[in-house]
């Protein structure tokens, strides 16, 4: 028993805190955080108001290492975000244009110049006041003009459908969630009425391609600020257009057509190109689209004693330069067929983008109906025949 209690007042002893109490000669103390030391500025100090401050400012990109591949790096900002259009670039381009286009005719006509397209921001307080009724009805006067001026149904239809934007429903009233940033008026119930819609694809898909669309106007923009080489501004509206039109193409099962015929071509050209030349360059395509619809119908060239030649379609063009977009009609059986302008767009107003793309949409998917209706009189396409080389 002793050396049990032995043992147990030596552990006592050992872990006891008042023997590690009595160890503690010193109070703990925390130690002091180090003081860094900043360099003061050579120059002599100034007090500086808020003025001084701003005018004082700044602000660079850093530079990357001299190792870094520039071509992996982001594009620097631009030196100001100002809307870079102080030359009249567009106004320009629009009166050169014209000039060069309805040279026979004494009216110039454009369905973009009195239609319901205002700034976004003032369609929401002018839409109270806006009658449809009394819009169609002055559009129908307008189309009697038009006939008399020798413009073709087709032409016709398509220049009062441009011109109706704002004024009547284009879309089906199950995108009205997608779209919360449209006018609630551009939707509808029902769905005979909506003319922007999939014939035969999903909703999804519709929604995709149209909404691609509306970019259309903020990357030409971006493309005049940054002044890109390459993806210049009516490089964006060009691929723009095609793709949209490829969309319209397949939602329609329109892909297998003869020839891959089409209802209008487009011309892109750099905002120093004599208007004269793109006019050209337009007919050309256009005389050579011609030629093609002829040989599917099998028809010879239209002359004036040529009564009997069957109903070819109207031909369209689309002319993409800087960020003007212009829509052109190209009647082939007329005699002297030429150029009429049908409307023309400028993408570099900020407000506009909305019914610029709603424009495109219009215009592609009128040429895709269009084409759904010649389908049938048009010959079959002959796939191409492998043989197997296993026989």
């Amino acid at each position: 028993m002793a050396l049990l209690r032995g043992i147990s007042d030596r552990f006592w002893n050992y872990v006891s805190p008042r023997k590690t109490q009595q160890r503690r000669e010193k109070p703990f103390k925390v130690p002091a955080v180090p003081i860094r030391r900043y360099k003061t500025p050579s120059s002599p100090t100034k007090a500086l108001s808020p003025e001084t401050l701003i005018t004082n400012w700044d602000l660079r990109t850093p530079a990357a290492s001299p190792s870094a591949d520039a071509t992996k790096l982001p594009p620097s900002p631009p030196t100001s975000l100002e809307r870079a259009y102080t030359d009249y670039d567009g106004d320009t381009l629009l009166d050169g244009l014209t000039e060069h286009m309805n040279i026979a005719e004494d009216d110039t006509w454009d369905a973009n110049e009195e239609t319901m397209v205002v700034d976004e921001a003032e369609y929401i307080e002018q839409q109270k006041t806006i009658k449809p009724d009394a819009e169609r009805k002055r559009r129908e006067h307008q189309g009697q003009d038009l006939r008399a001026a020798g413009w073709t149904e087709d032409a016709i239809f398509l220049f009062q459908k441009l011109g109706m934007r704002g004024f009547e429903a284009l879309m089906p009233g199950g995108w009205v969630d997608d779209f919360v940033m449209l006018p609630v008026n551009l939707f509808t119930t029902n769905i005979d009425k909506a003319f922007i819609k999939p014939a035969f694809g999903s909703d999804f898909h519709a929604q995709k391609a149209i909404s691609d669309i509306f970019n259309i106007g903020p990357r030409a923009r971006d493309a005049v600020l940054t002044r890109a080489p390459i993806r210049t501004p009516e490089f964006h509206i060009h691929r723009g257009i095609q793709q949209y039109e490829q969309w319209a193409l397949r939602d329609g099962r329109l892909e297998d057509v003869w020839g891959n015929l089409s209802v209008f071509q487009i011309v892109s050209a750099r905002k120093d190109t004599a208007p004269a030349l793109v006019e050209q360059k337009m007919v050309r395509k256009l005389r050579k689209l011609a030629n093609q619809w002829r040989d599917a119908f099998n028809v010879q060239e239209p002359s004036s004693s040529d009564a009997s030649a069957p109903d070819l379609p109207t031909l369209y063009g689309v002319i993409t330069s800087h960020t003007i977009m212009a829509f052109v009609s190209y009647d082939m059986n007329a005699i002297a067929p030429s150029l009429r302008t049908v409307a023309m767009f400028d993408f570099g107003q900020e407000g506009y983008d909305v019914w610029n793309s709603l424009a495109i949409a219009i215009f592609v998917i009128h040429c895709r109906n269009r084409l759904t209706d010649l389908k049938d009189f048009l010959p079959r396409s002959q796939l191409p025949t492998e043989s197997d080389r296993d026989l």
